[in-house]
């Protein structure tokens, strides 16, 4: 009697029937439906969910909208004082290394040690030898005159002194 199943499922396994032809724009439009449903279903829900959100502010006592506010105040300061201290380190790494603000603010490193290393092999690759040259300060001209010399003289004297460096 095994025998006979055994054979009998050997021959239906060698048998595969013809499959029907699927209908496939029909399943579309089936599931088509389906999402639809559960698209206004979700539009329902997120109303029905925006409704209870303002229920719940109406009813927050003062002293929990106060505590709500405190709590965004504090984030706010928070990222405001990460930002001051970025600056900071920007500006300090800056003046160490003479590579310019703007190109330090844009390095990823965040601590002063990789931002510093960063900076100096910026410096090193673009070769600025102890930083970028200073521009000169105004009013910082000779008080004899410069020695005969215009104010636009003086200036030429100075740029030409700037890029020697």
């Amino acid at each position: 009697m095994a025998e006979e199943t055994q054979a009998q499922a050997q021959e239906t396994q060698g048998e595969q029937p013809m499959e029907e032809s699927t209908d496939w724009k029909a399943k579309y439009e089936v599931m088509r439906e389906h999402m639809r449903d559960w698209e206004k279903k979700a539009k329902e829900n997120q109303s029905a969910a925006d409704e209870l959100e303002k229920l719940r502010a109406e009813q927050m006592t003062e002293q929990e909208k106060a505590n709500k506010r405190a709590e965004q105040a504090e984030a706010e300061l928070k990222k405001l004082k990460a930002e001051a201290e970025h600056v900071k380190l920007v500006k300090a790494v800056s003046e160490k290394t003479g590579v310019p603000e703007s190109i330090v603010a844009s390095l990823s490193a965040m601590d002063e040690e990789e931002l510093t290393a960063q900076a100096q092999a910026i410096a090193e690759t673009y070769s600025i030898p102890g930083g970028a040259p200073k521009a000169p300060e105004a009013g910082k001209f000779p008080k004899d005159g410069g020695g005969g010399k215009s104010t636009a003289e003086q200036f030429a004297d100075s740029v030409k002194d700037l890029f020697r460096h």
